[in-house]
């Protein structure tokens, strides 16, 4: 796994996901994409039973964790037999533009007030 620099003030979650997406050893399990600005699951039976649990703040199964992908602004992205997922802030390499995520999250709450 790589050694990122986090930008202070972001979300745990958003680290969390990121480290895990990028971690070289869980890449049967979940992965960069070929385009490296989505994620993949490949098996979601192990995502289930031996990441998530151990992780707090992603969800105790996979609706729970689905549910945290969507309100941080992720989409599923159609059209492949896998669950893969995107959000434009959500790069590999580029750490720093998980910053922008924790904006976008925070200005839909106020649009809502």
């Amino acid at each position: 796994m790589m050694t990122h620099s986090f930008p202070k003030g972001l979300h745990s979650f958003n680290i969390r996901i990121y480290k895990i997406v990028d971690d070289h050893l869980l890449d049967p399990i979940i992965s960069w994409s070929e385009s490296n600005n989505t994620f993949i699951v490949w098996d979601l039976k192990w995502l289930c039973k031996k990441i998530l649990p151990k992780c707090v703040g992603l969800g105790r199964n996979y609706p729970h964790f689905f549910s945290e992908l969507q309100y941080r602004g992720f989409e599923r992205v159609n059209g492949f037999e896998q669950l893969e997922f995107g959000h434009e802030n959500f790069v590999r390499g580029q750490p720093h533009r998980l910053r922008k995520m924790v904006l976008q999250v925070w200005m839909q709450m106020m649009e809502k007030i």
